[in-house]
């Protein structure tokens, strides 16, 4: 019997919940409630940490130098790069070694350690993942982080938060920020979560915090996405509480 491979990365036997969002938008709230969830244990920010494993894996997979050697180390004859035959595998190829990697392995590895090192489930954790603000600070790179944890990250799921724009700015987090610069900020994040949500309508759900003052009815709206239910009492609590960094 052959062990796990990837044992970290695939003990959340339900999968994962990523909350995507922006400073001030009320997402520590969403935290709190997945969290009341049996079996769910979504952690905080980690300062975007798998951003930079998410960019390590997605260049040996996407960057021409990795595959023109990968297609010509299995190819008889190539297309193009035949240069690269006389060259490959040795210390005269100036990306020697590159033919070596293996992108799938190494995004599954890093995603591993991701999970053993910085998010640390409990054993009986079923459902795993984490809510982020930073995760629009990388425009171009944001369609590949998301693809990379999608296709990396077992039975993922997206839960993108937005809120009143004007709510947001105004409060005392962007208050060294100019108030216009902070409406673009959202605008560009929130169209990144609508493109992203379009292409992958069954993996995303977008929360409007405004909608939280409508009760259990409408965080059920989120659990029912999630395939998941949870006490009415245990929800109007939380949603009673007040938050001390708020």
């Amino acid at each position: 019997m052959h062990s796990q491979p990837y044992p970290a990365l695939s003990a959340p036997k339900d999968g994962y919940v990523f909350v995507v969002t922006y400073g001030r938008s009320g997402s520590t709230l969403t935290q709190k409630l997945l969290n009341a969830i049996p079996g769910y244990q979504i952690r905080g920010e980690n300062g975007n940490a798998l951003y930079h494993l998410a960019r390590a894996a997605v260049v040996t997979s996407k960057w021409d130098n990795f595959i023109w050697r990968r297609e010509d180390l299995h190819k008889a004859k190539s297309e193009q790069k035949t240069f690269l035959r006389n060259i490959i595998g040795t210390s005269s190829d100036p990306w020697y070694g590159a033919e070596l990697i293996d992108p799938e392995a190494l995004s599954k590895s890093l995603a591993d350690s991701f999970v053993s090192q910085i998010l640390r489930p409990d054993e009986t954790v079923r459902v795993s993942g984490f809510k982020e603000i930073r995760w629009h600070e990388d425009r171009a790179f944001f369609p590949n982080f998301l693809d990379y944890i999608k296709n990396t990250f077992p039975n993922s799921k997206f839960l993108f938060q937005t809120r009143m724009a004007d709510d947001v700015a105004k409060s005392a987090w962007w208050k060294n920020r100019k108030h216009e610069d902070v409406m673009t900020m959202i605008s560009n994040a929130e169209r990144m979560y609508a493109d992203f949500s379009a292409d992958n309508p069954d993996i995303s759900f977008t929360v409007k915090y405004e909608r939280y003052a409508e009760g259990p009815s409408y965080v059920q709206e989120i659990f029912d996405f999630l395939g998941e239910k949870v006490d009415e009492d245990v929800i109007a609590q939380i949603l009673g509480s007040k938050l001390k960094h708020s």
